[in-house]
């Protein structure tokens, strides 16, 4: 059974209303109680862009329409009966009563209240359910309900017309977006990482290599999280205040123990100075 919470939700996300709007696609298999044939015709469907077009599935915060419309038979127009509004939500049923709140439903006839009671029944019986409500941050997410609309007249003593297949809407869980990735980290993973540091200055840059003394000592590729260490020993390195000495010397200059590595004319040192000017600005 839903908490009383879940009920709450409901009522402050669901309202019905009797208004028109336009053709709503079809419900398929129409269906009485007693399983006699039925010409009343059901329609409905969700919508994020106001009826253009009618989807199953929404996005946790997208904002949508549910309207639903009951064609009663032709014999049962102008007959007084009852209109009800049923929501099947995680196993258990929910019906809307004549003052707009949805109370749940233990499947009995003598429970089964309608949300618009002794009602002259027209041709065309259109109702909204909601109207332009995201229901993701509302708190109902990763779920699916499923609607149904019924009517009953005076005409035909106790009988149910309804569509049997209900309109299914599904509210897709929250997704998470990635924060975005700092411009000197993408810099650094696309242009540093692998052809400058790994491919070049690796050589002596280790606590045994040649530059074993340096400020800069890398880890190799041996160590799972090389690549975040040697971006934060980068990025240290330079907010220090050593980024001219890391741009002199690669190309020789500064007394570099290793010489000539970069050519200020290449493609390398112009990712270095780019990955230099990343970490700078930010």
């Amino acid at each position: 059974m839903k908490t009383i919470l879940k009920n709450t939700l409901f009522l402050s996300l669901l309202s019905a209303a009797s208004i028109s709007f336009a053709q709503l696609p079809e419900l398929s298999t129409p269906t009485t109680a007693t399983g006699t044939e039925t010409t009343a015709v059901f329609l409905g469907g969700a919508t994020a862009d106001n009826g253009a077009t009618y989807a199953n599935s929404f996005a946790f915060d997208a904002p949508i329409d549910i309207d639903l419309e009951i064609q009663v038979e032709a014999g049962h127009v102008n007959t007084v009966g009852n209109i009800y509004v049923i929501i099947v939500w995680e196993g258990s049923y929910f019906v809307l009563d004549e003052n707009g709140a949805y109370q749940l439903w233990d499947l009995s006839v003598e429970n089964f209240l309608a949300a618009f009671p002794g009602k002259t029944l027209q041709s065309s019986e259109p109702i909204n359910i909601v109207n332009d409500v995201a229901f993701g941050p509302a708190g109902v997410s990763d779920t699916t309900m499923d609607f149904i609309i019924a009517y009953d007249t005076m005409a035909v003593a106790n009988e149910f017309f309804y569509n049997g297949i209900p309109l299914s809407v599904t509210i897709e869980e929250e997704v998470e977006e990635e924060p975005p990735v700092a411009q000197s980290l993408q810099i650094f993973t696309d242009s540093i990482s692998g052809p400058i540091i790994q491919g070049n200055c690796i050589a002596c840059h280790t606590g045994s290599g040649a530059a074993g003394s340096s400020a800069l000592l890398y880890a190799t590729i041996s160590l799972p999280s090389f690549l975040q260490v040697n971006y934060t020993t980068l990025v240290d390195y330079i907010n220090q205040g050593n980024s001219a000495t890391l741009l002199s010397k690669p190309t020789g200059g500064s007394g570099h123990g290793g010489g000539v590595r970069l050519q200020a004319s290449s493609t390398d040192f112009q990712n270095l100075e780019a990955f230099v000017n990343a970490v700078l600005a930010e």
